[in-house]
């Protein structure tokens, strides 16, 4: 007895399925941005050599720049800490050299759009004065962290004397910035690899991302805890002391010399005016 089967019409029709095309631009660029933040955490500073100050001294200076070249009111004195970093500035190479510069040029644009509104009223001064200072502090800033690893930021705090809890702070922030990033980024690209078709509620998707993000936080952050409990950590941090050198000589030199001539500008030049 033959056995003839006949195959259902359905299953001889070709079938295919063509997802129709999202955009992700948003996950995209979020997962970019994160990622940007992580190389910047992990990327290896310029030492420039025997030269460099230790990080005490540079984090000394820079603080000094910022706070001097803010409260100026003698334009001479940011055009001369300007000269003096752009000199300093030549010793990197050129790729450094774009990479140190960029934000300052990305903040002096901002502060330019900022302040144009100023012009209507024939503000020109402050139009001028405000972007070229903000240039000569973002340029001190960036250079700071161009040539620090932010490990050393936490050593060289506590050497200048900041309280154990800014320390503490300072110290738990840069490293859970980089968990967390981590963890955003995977999220973020098994969201990628599991959306199929059209999603037209990426928001709950974000929202998923900053959920588990938010999880873990909370498991590190026990986690952590009963670390320093187990470990008997007190809060209390050790003063680093690094060695010294004849750069730091050199940058003692130039915190003093910059002490000199912000109280001779705008002291000595203001009362005999």
């Amino acid at each position: 007895m033959e056995n003839h089967t006949k195959i259902p019409e359905w299953l001889s029709v070709p079938q295919e399925y063509s997802a129709p095309r999202d955009h992700d631009a948003f996950l995209r660029r979020s997962a970019e941005g994160l990622r940007y933040v992580l190389s910047r955490a992990r990327r290896s500073a310029y030492h420039g050599g025997r030269w460099s100050f230790s990080p005490p001294t540079k984090l000394a200076l820079t603080l000094l720049t910022i706070g001097f070249v803010s409260a100026a009111s003698n334009f001479a004195f940011v055009e001369a800490v300007g000269v003096a970093l752009l000199v300093m500035l030549a010793r990197y190479d050129g790729s450094r050299i774009a990479r140190t510069v960029a934000l300052p040029i990305q903040a002096t644009i901002f502060s330019s759009l900022i302040l144009a509104p100023a012009l209507l009223w024939g503000q020109t001064h402050a139009f001028w004065v405000v972007p070229c200072k903000t240039f000569v502090a973002t340029t001190a800033l960036s250079m700071l962290s161009s040539t620090t690893n932010w490990n050393r930021f936490t050593c060289a705090f506590k050497t200048l004397g900041a309280p154990d809890s800014l320390v503490f702070i300072f110290d738990l922030t840069l490293k859970y910035v980089v968990l967390l990033c981590e963890i955003c980024v995977d999220t973020i690209t098994a969201a990628q690899l599991r959306s199929v078709g059209r999603n037209r509620h990426k928001a709950r998707s974000l929202g998923g991302v900053i959920g588990v993000g938010f999880l873990h936080a909370q498991d590190h952050a026990r986690e952590q805890f009963d670390a320093m409990t187990c470990r008997c950590f007190s809060g209390n941090y050790r003063r680093f002391t690094a060695p010294w050198r004849l750069a730091d000589t050199f940058g003692v030199g130039l915190i003093v010399l910059e002490l000199i001539l912000f109280s001779y500008l705008e002291y000595v030049i203001r009362c005999s005016n």
